[in-house]
């Protein structure tokens, strides 16, 4: 084989990764859609290919069947809103400030249309998929919640109690009514000065909390 072939080879093998790549995301962009439109069980594949383009068989082939094609999208989801909610660094900010932008960065994230709508599907398919509705519901909260002690341990070391705990109040008084409340009306939104007051609230409770402690 002459050099240029081979140089060819080696293209057709770098690129052949990249369109599998390429189409698995297409198949997942549009069953996110698909799913989202008309929930797991009428959900179809045929509609998701349709809406990717490429086949059947090339879906079946990536996925295994719907069920595989749900749970990925349900990682992918995760993936996508984890890294959404998470703020890269605090540390260098005033314990006050830090908590502000680490709990409206979070309930900014839980808050979205999307992020509600696939709580909302996971949640109605939990008895068929126990184990990716722990992993969905718990598990990005968890990441969050180790950046906050992790921020706490920095921010607050003379705090002698349970930063592990500490950091689960705070999450869990910056969801309050909010979730709920949006994820039962689809009308149900923030302005940019009640998103700031209410994580201000939760900031000063938590402050408060770890200095009298």
């Amino acid at each position: 084989m002459n050099a240029s072939a081979h140089r060819a080879d080696e293209k057709t093998v770098a690129r052949a990764p990249d369109r599998g790549v390429a189409r698995r995301q297409a198949f997942l962009h549009a069953a996110r859609t698909v799913f989202l439109e008309q929930g797991y069980e009428a959900a179809s594949v045929n509609d998701v290919v349709r809406l990717a383009g490429g086949s059947l068989a090339t879906l079946y082939a990536q996925f295994g069947n719907k069920e595989g094609l749900f749970l990925a999208i349900i990682q992918d989801e995760h993936e996508r809103l984890t890294e959404a909610m998470t703020p890269k660094c605090v540390d260098h900010l005033p314990l006050e400030q830090g908590l502000q932008q680490i709990g409206e960065q979070f309930l900014r994230t839980i808050l979205t249309r999307e992020s509600l709508a696939f709580f909302r599907i996971v949640v109605g398919e939990g008895r068929k998929f126990p184990q990716s509705v722990q992993r969905y519901v718990f598990t990005g909260a968890d990441k969050v919640r180790e950046v906050v002690v992790k921020y706490l341990r920095h921010a607050a070391p003379e705090f002698k109690g349970d930063y592990d705990s500490v950091a689960s109040y705070f999450l869990e008084v910056l969801r309050s009514r909010h979730q709920y409340r949006a994820l039962a009306d689809d009308a149900y939104a923030l302005s940019d000065a009640e998103f700031a007051a209410h994580v201000g609230h939760a900031v000063r409770f938590i402050v408060n909390g770890l200095r009298l402690y």
